[in-house]
């Protein structure tokens, strides 16, 4: 069996990023459709580090798929393609700002949270797995706060962030994207990091007073098996 047939029964979800740039190149439709859906968050999360504004964001994303396909032939297989698409999309996003405000500066082309591999839909979906609406409803606030912090993060450290710890990218492949050197890439998260807990500290101490609520299911079930049991020790009269 050649080669060519061999890879045809391998499932297209199972190829890896080359093999599917490759079918793209010849025009297959589906490859390009799953190189989308399998970057789409990635380039997000790059381009909402430069931009912070989900709908810019999107146009970034956008713009940076349609000048990569464009442009397949320029990529060489130096970079892996997530980065080589991130490095475009940054470049998509610096544009776009640049445009809404042209006096930009060149500089800004470019735990809990001290794990540079954080993943954010991994961490809710542990915190999720608890099954009950109130942790469920924390989790959410959780990411709330998080995605809040990380938002009023000036945009060079927020940049960083969304790329090393949101994404988990390299300190290379980020200041590959970036344009930074790799010492800068590690001064600005670690200020990132720096600055993230100083707000969330804060914003956890403002709602202190509102945390440790005990309400649904388990407000229910103490109080039915309270009432219960006065009843049986008839303290409480039946009618």
């Amino acid at each position: 069996m050649s080669h060519s047939k061999a890879e045809a029964q391998i499932p297209l979800v199972d190829l890896t990023d080359i093999r599917l740039l490759a079918r793209a190149r010849v025009g297959d439709g589906a490859a390009f459709e799953l190189i989308v859906r399998r970057h789409n968050r990635a380039l997000f999360r790059a381009a909402m580090g430069v931009l912070d504004d989900e709908g810019r964001a999107q146009e970034a994303v956008q713009e940076a798929y349609f000048s990569a396909f464009k442009h397949m032939d320029n990529y060489q297989g130096r970079a892996s393609l997530k980065t080589w698409l991130t490095r475009i999309v940054v470049n998509q996003a610096i544009s776009i700002k640049r445009r809404q405000r042209p006096e930009i500066s060149l500089d800004e082309k470019v735990t809990f949270l001290h794990a540079p591999q954080l993943e954010w839909d991994q961490t809710v979906t542990y915190m999720a797995d608890k099954h009950t609406p109130e942790m469920a409803a924390s989790t959410q606030e959780i990411k709330r706060l998080l995605e809040a912090a990380i938002r009023r993060l000036p945009e060079t450290y927020r940049s960083v962030f969304m790329l090393r710890a949101v994404e988990g990218m390299s300190v290379i492949d980020s200041a590959f994207c970036l344009g930074l050197s790799e010492a800068v890439v590690k001064k600005r998260l670690s200020r990132a990091r720096d600055m993230l807990r100083k707000d969330l500290v804060q914003q956890a101490e403002s709602q202190a007073s509102d945390t440790f609520e005990f309400a649904g299911r388990r407000c229910d079930a103490v109080t039915s098996h309270v009432m219960a049991e006065l009843m049986r020790w008839r303290i409480i009269k039946s009618d």
